[in-house]
C-alpha cells in the first residue's frame, strides 16, 4: 500500500498515471480519495459536495458516449462512477477503524501495489500520518518536491484558472494572487502545500525511514530515478507510455518585480532541503542563483 502525499503541483498526477498504467499496480479510478483529510464534519461535507458534482459530470460524459456509440468510454465511465460511489459510501459510513476505506482500496485484482495519491495529505498532522502508517505493516509513503518557486507559481496559476471570472485576465489574476501572498500574507494555503521543512519533518516523525521516500520532481522522470522508485515500491521497472508533464496548465509569465520577493519568501526552503534532504537539482540551483 502506498500513500502519495504531495506536494501539490509537484508531479502527483504523473505519478498516479504511471502507477495506474503499471501492470503490477491497481489504483482506484478516483485519483484523490480525500479520506484522511475529511474527518472534520465541515471538510467532509465540502468534499462530498465536490464528489457529487463530479459524479454528475461523469454521468453526463457517459450519456454522450452512449449516444456516440463509444463503448470503450462507456465502460471507462462506469468504472469511474462505481469507484466514486463506493468511496462516497465509505466517507459517509463508520470510519472509526478505517476498515471501509481499506476494503475500498484493497478490493481489486491481485497486484503488488495499491495506492491513494492525494496531495493534500501533506498538510495532515503527525497523528494522522502515524495512523495511516499503521494501516498495514508494509504501508509506504512518497513525497515529491518540485523547485519551490516553480511549484508556487504553478499552484497560483491553477488557483487563478479555477477562480477567474469571464471578465478577468488570466495572467493578471495570477500575478494578483502572488502579490497578495507576498505583501498581504493572504492565500496561506498555497504556501502551506509547499512548506517542505514542516511537511518532511512531520513525515519523518510519523513514518519509519525505510517506508518513506522523498523524491525531487525534476529527477523523478529520469530512468535511474524511476528505477529506484520502482525498487522502493517492489514493482517492476516499466517505462512510461506518455509524455511529461501531466496537467501542466497554460503558461503565464510572472512579473519580474514580484520574482525577487517571491524567491526571498522561499529561500529558507532551498537551504533547509539542501541541508536535510540532499544536493539540489540544477533547476533549484538556477532559481536560487537568481534571488
Amino acid at each position: 500500500m502506498l500513500f502519495g502525499v504531495g506536494a501539490t503541483k509537484a508531479g502527483t498526477s504523473w505519478l498516479y498515471r504511471y502507477l495506474h498504467e503499471h501492470p503490477d499496480c491497481a489504483l482506484p479510478a478516483v485519483k484523490e480519495a480525500h479520506y484522511w483529510d475529511t474527518f472534520d464534519a465541515e471538510r467532509s461535507q465540502k468534499q462530498m459536495q465536490a464528489f457529487r458534482i463530479r459524479l454528475r459530470e461523469l454521468r453526463d460524459i457517459k450519456e454522450d458516449a452512449l449516444e456516440a456509440d463509444r463503448g470503450w468510454q462507456v465502460a471507462n465511465m462506469d468504472r469511474r462512477i462505481n469507484d466514486m460511489k463506493a468511496l462516497m459510501k465509505v466517507l459517509e459510513g463508520d470510519r472509526t477503524r478505517d476498515l471501509g476505506y481499506a476494503t475500498w482500496l484493497l478490493d481489486r485484482r491481485p497486484v503488488r501495489l495499491v495506492a491513494d495519491i492525494t496531495p493534500n495529505y501533506a498538510t495532515l498532522p503527525e497523528t494522522t500520518l502515524s495512523r495511516m502508517a499503521q494501516l498495514a505493516p508494509t504501508t509506504k509513503f512518497i513525497f515529491l518536491m518540485r523547485d519551490p518557486l516553480d511549484r508556487l507559481w504553478s499552484h497560483i496559476r491553477m488557483q487563478a484558472r479555477r477562480q477567474r471570472q469571464s471578465h478577468e485576465i488570466y495572467a493578471q489574476k495570477a500575478n494578483n494572487i502572488l502579490h497578495r501572498i507576498i505583501n498581504r500574507g493572504q492565500e496561506t494555503h498555497i504556501l502551506e502545500r509547499g512548506d517542505y521543512p514542516a511537511i518532511i519533518s512531520r513525515l519523518r516523525s510519523a513514518v519509519p525511514p525505510d517506508r518513506l521516500k522523498i523524491i525531487f520532481t525534476e529527477d523523478m522522470m529520469g530512468q535511474d530515478a524511476l528505477s529506484l522508485l520502482c525498487e522502493f515500491l517492489g514493482i517492476s521497472h516499466v517505462k512510461p507510455t506518455f509524455a511529461n508533464p501531466v496537467h501542466e496548465g497554460p503558461q503565464v509569465v510572472m512579473l519580474e518585480k514580484l520574482r525577487p520577493k517571491a524567491q526571498k519568501l522561499l529561500n529558507e526552503h532551498y537551504t533547509w532541503v539542501a541541508d536535510n534532504v540532499g544536493p539540489l537539482p540544477l533547476r533549484w540551483q538556477e532559481n536560487l542563483a537568481r534571488a
